[in-house]
């Protein structure tokens, strides 16, 4: 037909900037490409460069880039712009959240027009994957100073699709690019939608408003009675937790961790909150070829809880509420107010908790009031289906400890043990010994734990039937990497 194909996104925030330089999110796949990508198995493949050269030694990698690739103001996208971008990204003033994840590189350099050399300090086998990072244009961010400049509020890429406006409070809409080197989608126009209730959600999703939305477990039922919606259940490597915040005194004693995470009965929230939408945790790495299932899982034994807190000097008094020193056992668990399941989930832990004499409060917040640096425990979300060094050296090691409230080591956790065994792991180039490695790295995180790990969660969407073209495939946090072919998705009449 001649009418205009658009897509409408319930999107469950809104975002703060739109810049892969400085924070990730999912409008950064429609408005930027990176020299790499991820296919439908998350493996990598070629994007913006068509092919690499690694040195045998490993601490070099040359790639050619595509030519005749336009920005989307029609300037040419050239090796200065890759330049530019991982520069950014590594200067300290830049302040950017993925920065850790490129501290291997020595440099780079510019070998012609449409060669790039990186250098690494040290072997670095994620690097290929890192470079699936957007790349940003030199020639309007140059000079400027990028973690305020006005490109993050009119983003200009090299992807499927181009900005076209951004209605604070309201949506973004990105537009069709005509000169897309993968050719053009065949979506003529996205529109994110910011509705941060899940029940307005499931509303716009019934009436046809919206074509797309993050589904909450308990509602999948409902979205199984709309005639027009598809429902996609897809795995995830998204964990949720309880961060303990190290900052506070109660968690110095490894017992007081270890008891709490016997207290908590997993299989109940998995069936219980989570319906079955997920699977029990008990590490950052179940979906990874790196996972090691020989560790303390923390199976569900309060009596044991008890025994540790006894032995670590906490006592009943006459309320049931252990005590130590006069002071009562007795904490706050935050959580986002707008996520239900999480808010579930603090009030499952908090019942746990309880049975075994300690008082918790949980603490339904908005995420503009939340500081999690600052709270005493967060029921937390991580995970990534991509090499296992994504979600772990930036969360476990003390280097990223103070990286900013949305990323980095928020509970202040330290373990030398840890901080030895990830910078190994990410720096050796025989993934056995890497394997051996990670092995290692999730017993002892296990035995001294930073937080509560609970349950993995399923991404669950509910999608109007006219859309086509989706490919399913293991998803990270918060169901990120659903639009990852979003070039290719069609949308009938």
């Amino acid at each position: 037909g001649s009418k205009e194909k658009v897509l409408v996104y319930g999107a469950e925030f809104e975002y703060d900037k739109i810049n892969p330089v400085l924070i990730t999110n999912n409008v950064d796949n429609l408005i930027f490409t990176g020299l790499t990508n991820f296919d439908q198995n998350n493996q990598v493949v070629p994007d913006l460069a068509t092919k690499w050269e690694i040195s045998n030694d490993q601490l070099t990698y040359t790639f050619h880039l595509r030519q005749n690739v336009k920005w989307h103001d029609g300037q040419p996208f050239t090796a200065d712009d890759v330049v530019f971008t991982l520069d950014k990204i590594l200067d300290p003033k830049t302040n950017s959240e993925i920065a850790q994840d490129y501290e291997q590189i020595k440099d780079v350099t510019k070998v012609d027009d449409y060669t790039v050399k990186v250098n690494l300090k040290k072997p670095f086998p994620p690097l290929l994957e890192k470079m699936a990072v957007g790349m940003v244009p030199k020639h309007l961010l140059d000079g400027k100073e990028i973690s305020n400049d006005s490109f993050n509020a009119n983003p200009v890429g090299t992807g499927p699709f181009k900005f076209q406006e951004w209605k604070k409070g309201v949506s973004f809409t990105a537009v069709a690019n005509d000169a897309y080197y993968g050719g053009r989608p065949k979506l003529d126009k996205v529109i994110f939608k910011f509705l941060p209730d899940p029940n307005v959600r499931l509303v716009q999703l019934q009436t046809g408003e919206v074509d797309l939305a993050f589904i909450e477990p308990e509602q999948v039922a409902r979205v199984q009675q709309m005639p027009k919606v598809k429902l996609y259940q897809l795995t995830s490597a998204d964990y949720r937790c309880m961060m303990y915040n190290f900052r506070d005194p109660l968690w110095q004693d490894v017992r007081v961790r270890q008891a709490l995470n016997y207290a908590v009965d997993r299989q109940a929230i998995v069936d219980g909150v989570l319906l079955g939408k997920g699977k029990v945790a008990y590490g950052p790495l179940q979906m990874s070829w790196a996972n090691n299932p020989d560790v303390e899982k923390y199976d569900y034994n309060p009596d044991k809880a008890k025994a540790l807190l006894a032995a670590a000097g906490w006592k009943p008094g006459s309320d049931g509420i252990l005590a130590k020193d006069g002071k009562k056992f007795s904490f706050k668990l935050t959580c986002p107010i707008t996520d239900p399941p999480r808010v579930a989930i603090a009030s499952a832990l908090a019942t746990d908790f309880k049975k075994i004499g300690i008082d918790v409060t949980p603490e339904p917040l908005d995420w503009s009031v939340i500081d999690i640096t600052k709270t005493q425990a967060f029921v937390l979300g991580w995970g990534s289906p991509f090499d296992p060094d994504d979600h772990t050296f930036k969360l476990f090691t003390s280097g990223a400890i103070g990286l900013g409230t949305t990323d980095g080591n928020l509970g202040a956790y330290k373990n030398s043990d840890v901080d030895r065994l990830l910078e190994l792991a990410r720096t050796t180039t025989d993934q056995n010994q890497r394997k051996q490695y990670y092995t290692d790295f999730q017993k002892t995180l296990a035995a001294d734990p930073p937080y509560d790990f609970i349950a993995y969660l399923d991404a669950i969407y509910g999608v109007n039937s006219k859309v086509t073209g989706i490919k399913p495939r293991v998803l990270g946090h918060h169901g990120i990497g659903f639009l990852w072919n979003i070039a290719e998705w069609d949308k009938a009449d």
